[in-house]
């Protein structure tokens, strides 16, 4: 199908696109229209109509698969990004009688947990939900990261408060993360540490207000220096198994708190 894609959907796209990020012939601080819909909302529309932009799917026959296994542990859903897809089992924290769950998907922001968290946490029946996120909402990809540092959180902020919102709806326990150190080797372009530093503040206050459990990953992977340790990544972003190990020391202790009485 992606041949067959026409020359004058991929000309709108091609001028829809710029304008979503800001880029686009907008004047006076307004973005360019078609008649009565802006480029912005026509491109939007447009993906939403023809792409499963959260990949609600992925996880479709896996969640399908578990409802029909007969397991009377208690689940706990791991929400994220690549940090939680790439979590092997083996490297995961083992506490009796409990199921953990793994619904990470590379590359997604928090906008896209968002949308597949009814389909991927409340659909499963959990007891809990440990959300990791923010990765991604970081990365800048126009611009400076420390101009747009200001509405990535807030962004951010939405999405986790609307998350903890559905699962408090459903009597589903929430654990929140802390978004993990970048390695210095990383395109500072892309991601400002700083705006992790300021992600997290927001992330630990929130839990604390609400009452939730707070996994404090920054500070059992991040250097003297502000960075993630070299020695406990492969790619300065993320874990390698030992990394994983000393995030899987700090979860353990959230678990133990939520299940062993």
């Amino acid at each position: 199908m992606k041949n067959r894609i026409t020359k004058p959907i991929t000309v709108v796209l091609g001028m829809a696109i710029p304008v979503i990020m800001g880029l686009g012939p907008a004047t006076a601080g307004q973005p360019s229209s078609m008649g009565d819909i802006t480029l912005r909302d026509f491109a939007a529309k447009w993906m939403m109509q023809l792409s499963d932009i959260a990949n609600i799917g992925y996880y479709a026959a896996a969640n399908e698969a578990l409802l029909e296994a007969p397991d009377n542990r208690r689940r706990v859903v791991l929400m994220g990004d690549s940090i939680t897809f790439h979590w092997e089992p083996e490297s995961l924290p083992k506490v009796k009688g409990v199921q953990l769950i793994n619904r990470g998907i590379a590359g997604q922001n928090s906008s896209q947990m968002l949308l597949r968290f009814e389909d991927d946490v409340v659909a499963l029946g959990p007891k809990a939900v440990v959300i990791l996120a923010g990765t991604n909402d970081l990365r800048s990809f126009v611009g400076s990261p420390r101009d747009a540092t200001p509405q990535m959180v807030a962004r951010l902020s939405r999405n986790i408060m609307a998350m903890c919102d559905i699962a408090n709806a459903h009597g589903i326990y929430v654990v929140l993360s802390a978004i993990p150190p970048v390695g210095a080797g990383q395109d500072p372009n892309k991601r400002d540490p700083e705006a992790i530093l300021i992600a997290n503040e927001w992330l630990h206050q929130f839990a604390k207000k609400r009452g939730y459990a707070f996994v404090d990953y920054y500070n059992n992977l991040v250097g003297d220096n502000g960075y993630l340790v070299p020695e406990l990544t492969h790619d300065g972003l993320h874990p390698n198994i030992v990394g994983y190990r000393r995030m899987s020391s700090v979860f353990q202790r959230s678990l133990e708190t939520l299940f062993v009485k």
